[in-house]
């Protein structure tokens, strides 16, 4: 006689749980870091477009890229801009509050930083 193998349906029930879980999961983290790349992106094409501009200059067309991908995390107010020289240097430091089930939420910590001009390595 051979012995049964296979997965009970109490050993069903718990995989299709824990796969659940991560469904979850991935379905709602998964938007937090595709805006974060969107950020990140819009600000390495600021920062190459933009060389020596002001500040408003900026914040201007960081406000067009923010529009165009419907980045809402970081307004054009919350870019920090820094002219030393021949180089900028544009910043933005974010959280991101992501809920996951009932009480229990994710806290994402980004930060995008990006150098132009002369000075820049």
């Amino acid at each position: 006689m051979h012995k049964q193998r296979g997965l009970s349906f109490f050993g069903f029930i718990i995989v299709a749980m824990a796969v659940a879980m991560a469904m979850i999961t991935a379905f709602k983290v998964v938007p937090a870091y595709i805006e974060y790349f969107n950020i990140k992106q819009a600000v390495t094409t600021i920062a190459k477009q933009n060389t020596g501009s002001t500040p408003a200059a900026i914040r201007d067309a960081y406000a067009r890229h923010a529009d165009i991908s419907n980045i809402k995390a970081v307004t054009p107010a919350d870019l920090v801009i820094n002219q030393v020289g021949g180089s900028t240097v544009i910043r933005a430091d974010y959280e991101k509050v992501v809920p996951l089930v009932a009480n229990v939420s994710f806290l994402f910590q980004f930060q995008v930083e990006q150098s132009s001009g002369a000075a820049a390595p």
